[in-house]
């Protein structure tokens, strides 16, 4: 165990490295900051832009967080107009969940920091090497996942 606590602690020191890179190396990263979005918002936006159209049902189950914490944030992002809602035709009862203008400008933001990124660091690194640290991230947060149920 002692072992796991050692590398875990390093692990944990090459993220804050991999922040402070990240935050120094690219001045788009401080734009995110005029979104005025709070952890949360951003987590639930980028899962938005990654599955979108949604309905808040696939952010509570995705998430696992309660139908009321959704619903105030899906409220908070229409009103900042990060997002809209649409009811779907075929099932009045669901409200399809799409970007809103700022919510499509964040994503551009979001993508042209992703391209900087690949640029002067990811591209650096084999894509094996990428490969495996997805893999890893994966049967941690999977590990998660097993240990709820």
């Amino acid at each position: 165990m002692h072992d796991y606590l050692i590398i875990t602690d390093k692990i944990n020191q090459k993220f804050e490295q991999f922040k402070l890179l990240v935050l120094q190396e690219t001045k788009e990263v401080e734009e995110l900051a005029n979104f005025h979005l709070t952890p949360q918002q951003e987590i639930i936006m980028s899962y938005i832009i990654h599955h979108e159209p949604v309905i808040a049902k696939d952010i509570v189950n995705h998430f696992d967080i309660s139908k009321s914490a959704v619903s105030q944030v899906i409220s908070k992002l229409e009103e900042m107009k990060m997002i809209y809602r649409q009811e779907n035709s075929i099932n009045r009862r669901e409200t399809f969940i799409y970007l809103g203008d700022k919510g499509k400008e964040f994503h551009q933001l979001l993508k042209k920091i992703d391209d900087i990124l690949v640029e002067k660091y990811y591209s650096k690194v084999s894509l094996k090497e990428l490969k495996n640290v997805l893999d890893t991230l994966s049967k941690i947060v999977e590990t998660k996942k097993d240990n709820e149920r």
